[in-house]
């Protein structure tokens, strides 16, 4: 992809933030310009005294122009002031809306886009590179228009004043400004390394603390470091070779604007004032512009700099603002409610290429029904749960909701008809409440511990609980516990269908049978399928169908089964009589 071509696209993704926020833009703008004026005024009064008021030695001249002069200064400083409040507050509402929009973006993206990415890299996205932008538009937007803005007026007011001597100030930046460009474009392609790599070990330091209980069970705390060491030594690497060329060559091309200009302006000006053709307030009109605009140019350089990290970061945003989201999300069609069944034709589905997870895969599921899935891991049954779901798009046949392709309707409104509960639990930092009804505030407490009742949980979460806080990820309760609030939180929503995926594996036998009792009041009248791990919670089921090797092997009544299916019998007498799991 071009340089312009980036530029544009980036700008294109600011365009509507900026202009949202267009009144503050415009003042802020208003204000540097003002600013910046200013800046080119001052050093023409103190030519004009020089030139006028000590020749003809008028007193109220100097002192008219000498007020002027200190009201300019005090004016410029309140209106200096402003202007970095009001880009400071643009930049803030601009970035808050860009990570708002990032993120309700994220949340619309496919399952399968987040298997193999670390999280580390989305929260360095969302947050550090926003925050990399977010002075773009403050401090540096500041620094790099109003300098600007005084660099053009420098260059109009000495042209104006002595055209010989600022073709030769004007050559000489030019030769500068074409070199560093050249090198800013070399510097570009390191910072894109830097940032990189630094998104690489913020995911890999993420990933670690999240499983610290697992490196720590397994005595890995070594191996943990010694990987992020080695990330980290790589971008320190990367990083050093940044710093080294970027102040070496920085540092000589400050050399050249400071002092080579300076010398520059006293051998072409000094001459012209000993025969005449110049004033002395000529040389201080020059000496303060280019005592000026060294500061400018110095900090137009360093600002390149800055500029470039902050626009592979807004490339590295876009980019992730560009990802498709789930087709499914555009489509209008939707249910009112499930009424009749849902139907696998023939279904076919791979991760990857033509690896087959699952291979012809056909069945119903009829309203009120309770089908279970049985099979060795790996089967394909929670896969099978999935793509009900929605989670990933099957390759071959179809699947039917009602006799409506599931790929034509509205996902976000299917999914609400459906009840999920996994054998790995997510619950989030916060109180009971609101990890049951999912910040939902139409559901009350008196619901959500109507619910907890009914999986049995209430001597665990009794009312004057519900307050308590949760640790991240659920660190300060047991895993039944966790599984136990899944349960409350599908009730709660009162699902159409309710999907379980292996849910009760990690609850003692004595919670699993309370559980079933309760399940079968709470699943009365609705539709339910069940991923089982234990069989003693699907032996009731309306249908079971046997997965092994992506295929349905078998499929009929727990009755049935025993009587023709081989595989079946042989998993219910490893747990039954062997007294193994699956």
């Amino acid at each position: 992809m071009s340089k312009k071509l980036n530029i544009r696209q980036n700008y294109k993704l600011l365009q509507p933030y900026l202009w949202k926020e267009k009144k503050l833009l415009l003042f802020g703008l208003l204000l540097m310009i003002f600013v910046s004026l200013t800046h080119l005024i001052d050093p023409l009064i103190l030519a004009h005294i020089v030139d006028v008021s000590v020749p003809n030695k008028d007193l109220n001249d100097m002192y008219r122009y000498a007020f002027f002069f200190i009201g300019l200064i005090f004016v410029s400083g309140i209106a200096s002031y402003t202007q970095i409040i009001i880009l400071s507050k643009l930049g803030l509402k601009v970035i808050t809306d860009i990570k708002m929009k990032l993120f309700s973006h994220l949340m619309k993206i496919s399952v399968s886009f987040f298997d193999n990415r670390p999280v580390g890299d989305f929260i360095t996205k969302v947050e550090n590179d926003s925050e990399k932008v977010r002075f773009l538009f403050s401090e540096l937007s500041i620094r790099i228009i109003g300098n600007l803005l005084f660099f053009v007026g420098v260059i109009i007011v000495i042209t104006y004043k002595s055209p010989d001597v600022s073709v030769w100030i004007l050559l000489t930046i030019t030769i500068i400004a074409i070199a560093y460009n050249y090198f800013m474009r070399f510097m570009g392609k390191i910072f894109k390394r830097v940032r990189e790599k630094y998104s690489e070990v913020t995911a890999k330091i993420n990933e670690y603390v999240q499983g610290m209980h697992v490196i720590q069970t397994f005595h890995k705390e070594d191996e943990a470091i010694s990987i992020v060491e080695k990330t980290s030594a790589e971008k320190k690497l990367i990083e050093t070779k940044a710093s080294f060329l970027e102040y070496s060559v920085e540092g000589f091309f400050l050399f050249l604007i400071e002092y080579f200009m300076f010398i520059l302006v006293i051998v072409l000006i000094v001459p012209q004032i000993f025969d005449g053709t110049k004033s002395i307030g000529t040389l201080i009109i020059f000496s303060q512009y280019i005592n000026r605009i060294i500061w400018p140019l110095i900090q137009l350089l360093e600002n390149v700099m800055q500029i470039q990290k902050s626009m592979v970061s807004l490339t590295r945003i876009r980019e992730l603002s560009e990802l498709p989201v789930e087709d499914y999300y555009n489509n209008k069609l939707e249910i009112k409610s499930f009424e009749e069944e849902i139907e696998f034709k023939n279904v076919w589905f791979a991760y990857e290429a033509e690896n087959w997870i699952l291979k012809d895969v056909s069945f119903k599921v009829r309203k009120g029904e309770k089908v279970a899935l049985v099979g060795p891991s790996g089967s394909g049954k929670t896969t099978t749960i999935s793509l009900i779901c929605g989670f990933y798009k099957y390759q071959k046949g179809e699947i039917l909701i009602d006799g409506i392709p599931l790929n034509k309707l509205n996902i976000k409104k299917w999914r609400r008809k459906v009840g999920l509960i996994l054998q790995d639990v997510l619950l989030f930092p916060g109180n009971v409440i609101e990890n049951v009804r999912i910040y939902d505030d139409s559901i009350s407490a008196e619901q959500v511990m109507e619910s907890i009742k009914m999986v049995h949980a209430e001597k665990f979460f009794e009312m004057g609980s519900l307050q308590n806080i949760i640790a991240e990820r659920g660190q300060n309760i047991s895993q039944g516990e966790k599984q136990l609030l899944s349960f409350a939180r599908a009730l709660t929503f009162n699902p159409e269908i309710v999907i379980m995926d292996e849910a009760t594996s990690s609850i003692d036998t004595v919670t699993e049978r309370k559980i079933q009792d309760s399940m079968l009041k709470v699943l009365a009248g609705k539709t339910a399928m069940i991923v089982a791990h234990r069989l003693s919670s699907i032996i009731d089921a309306d249908n079971i169908i046997y997965f092994k090797d992506g295929q349905i092997k078998n499929q009929g009544t727990h009755t049935q089964l025993m009587t023709t299916s081989p595989d079946y019998q042989n998993l219910v007498n490893l747990q039954f009589m062997g007294g193994h799991d699956e």
